[in-house]
């Protein structure tokens, strides 16, 4: 397990689980768990769960009040899950002999548990102590009782509901139904299966109860015990084997992002593995889940699908994503990732600070590498151990395909002699972000003074943001000389637009990076920017355009976790002074100096050292 995950305390986990579930809305500091944040991390992050059937501690006052917080809502989460059951949970609870918190701790957990090996489970030798009574069964076994009983109040149908009823339902039914036999340690298997010289095996006491066949050999114990070796395990399929699951391969590191898709963070994981490839690293790629209508890059596909795996199979991973899926998919496979040996994360950021939770889950990782200098500073706030920027590479193609520049020509039928302004942005990065309504208000003014002048808007994902693209639409009836093209193209046709433009206009609020302003730099093309966050780091460059701005609070309506924070507010004036300075710029080849620095080599030696990779 990484040493920091390890080392985490369980109210910094908490935390942690408490964002995610909340997410986008912001998680209150201090605790505020309700009965709905417990429903969603029991629906969606079971696997965090079900490592800590042990609990998370009694927690306490301050900062540790978290734990309070999350015991006392999982206890009334629990009383609202046996609403209508009869029995009371905390009566169950006493004559089975556990606490009701931890009973209703493994019920949160149960959906994860059948994925889990007994190596998986903290404080093993706790949970395998024998209980009381007659049979002494362990209590990890009464605690899966209880969470099954939670988990299934329609278990017994006509069967009465007594708890003698409920345990041998348990025994017949329900572990098999749930997949958790393996789980049992070797004392409560030979009680249930083997039994022992003078008692008959629990689990054929048990099927008497739904079998009247059998229980008319009640008084012959021999054809009992010949039909339970012949048939019980293959009727009522009881399973003791443990999962399949590889060891973890020492040496081998798991990539682990959306590498395929057409998307911003894609670009981040497709460059990042292309450098790995340069270093002749050994590693595979996983893929995260976005959204099924993110379309698939075939570029990214052709060069690494001999590279993908569904699961990870390395001793250490690399996420290649957004802190926030980074973090779902951590707690969505919890297990697995806390067998990582060592676990970092490269993440670009777009505000100055990490919300309340996102602190601590930035905290998870050995290192995160940033993209720039500005989002670097932001998890360096947050209390993350190692925080480097490093600036990813830029992959060009070089000179456009004949058939793309064709296709360009085609599809814009843009006439010769126009000066060309190009704004290419995605719908799903939150319109407020990208702020193209001042770029176009801009170009508006802008051509007042350049007649000849034509905005290009470049957009991907328009038909899913409806009303995001019915505004645009709105404010684009009165500017006349402006095309707008929604849709994802490939990689050379979009090149083929940026060695077309005069200019790229860029009047964001915040940016993490800038791709597509360092591809623009990369081919020759000036850039008229917004003159803050990560595409900051590129002031140097020759063509760089910066708008000057303001810095302006926003709020959750305004971009996601945004509450508290500030972005950038361009100016009109500055933006259309820059557009008309870079009208001026003559120099339209590729620089050596630029190229070295996005260059696949340069991320290839950071990368090199920043992961230890020799």
């Amino acid at each position: 397990m990484s040493e920091r995950t390890a080392s985490m305390p369980a109210e910094d986990l908490l935390e942690i689980a408490l964002a995610a579930a909340r997410f986008p809305r912001q998680a209150p500091g201090g605790g505020g768990f309700g009965i709905a944040d417990i429903d969603r991390i029991a629906h969606r992050f079971p696997g965090f769960l079900a490592g800590r059937l042990d609990g998370f501690g009694a927690g306490g006052a301050g900062k540790a009040g978290v734990v309070a917080g999350f015991n006392a809502a999982l206890t009334r989460w629990g009383r609202h899950r046996f609403e209508g059951l009869g029995e009371g949970p905390e009566a169950l609870a006493q004559r089975i002999g556990i606490t009701f918190a931890a009973g209703t701790l493994a019920a949160a957990a149960l959906p994860a548990l059948a994925e889990l090996r007994r190596r998986d489970l903290a404080n093993l030798a706790a949970l395998d102590a024998p209980g009381p009574g007659a049979v002494p069964l362990s209590r990890l076994f009464r605690l899966l009782l209880f969470a099954i009983r939670l988990r299934r109040p329609d278990m017994l149908g006509l069967v009465d509901a007594s708890l003698a009823a409920v345990f041998d339902w348990v025994v017949v039914f329900g572990l098999t139904e749930q997949g958790l036999w393996h789980l049992l340690p070797p004392a409560d298997r030979r009680l249930l299966l083997a039994g022992t010289p003078k008692d008959p095996p629990v689990f054929l006491r048990a099927v008497m109860r739904f079998r009247p066949d059998l229980r008319a050999l009640a008084d012959r114990p021999e054809r009992l015990r010949d039909w339970f070796r012949a048939c019980a395990v293959a009727e009522y399929g009881i399973r003791l084997a443990e999962p399949d699951r590889d060891p973890p391969r020492p040496g081998l590191l798991s990539v682990i992002g959306p590498w395929k898709q057409v998307l911003g963070i894609s670009d981040d994981c497709f460059s990042a593995c292309r450098a790995l490839d340069a270093l002749g690293c050994d590693y595979e790629v996983a893929g995260t889940k976005p959204a099924r209508w993110i379309e698939t890059d075939p570029d990214k596909l052709a060069l690494l699908r001999h590279r993908a795996v569904e699961v990870p199979g390395g001793d250490r991973a690399f996420f290649c994503d957004t802190l926030f899926e980074a973090t779902f998919w951590a707690l969505r496979h919890w297990p697995r990732f806390a067998s990582f040996r060592r676990v970092d994360l490269f993440a670009p950021w777009e505000l100055p600070g990490l919300p309340p939770g996102w602190q601590a889950a930035a905290r998870m990782f050995d290192t995160i590498l940033s993209p720039s200098d500005f989002a670097r500073q932001a998890f360096v706030a947050s209390g993350a151990g190692r925080a480097l920027a490093v600036t990813s590479s830029v992959e060009v193609i070089g000179r456009p395909a004949p058939a793309s520049a064709l296709m360009l020509r085609r599809r814009l039928a843009l006439p010769a002699g126009r000066r060309v302004f190009v704004c290419v942005f995605d719908f799903s990065s939150y319109l407020a972000r990208k702020n193209p309504e001042a770029v176009v208000r801009a170009f508006a003014a802008l051509r007042r003074q350049v007649p000849n002048a034509t905005l290009v808007l470049k957009t991907t994902r328009g038909r899913r943001a409806r009303d995001a693209a019915r505004r645009l639409r709105a404010l684009l009836r009165g500017v006349p000389d402006v095309v707008w093209v929604d849709g994802a193209w490939p990689n050379a046709m979009v090149e083929a637009l940026l060695r077309r433009a005069d200019a790229l206009v860029s009047l964001h609020r915040s940016e993490g990076f800038g791709r597509n302003i360092a591809k623009t730099l990369l081919l020759g093309r000036p850039v008229v920017v917004t003159d803050w966050s990560g595409n900051a780091d590129m002031r140097a460059e020759p063509g760089y355009f910066g708008v000057p701005c303001r810095l302006v609070p926003l709020t959750d309506r305004d971009y996601v976790l945004g509450g508290g924070q500030v972005w950038a507010e361009p100016d009109p004036r500055g933006a259309v002074r820059q557009m008309r300075a870079a009208l001026g710029f003559r120099q339209r080849v590729e620089r050596p100096r630029t190229g070295l620095r996005f260059s696949r080599q340069r991320l290839a030696r950071r990368l090199g050292r920043a992961l230890d990779l020799g």
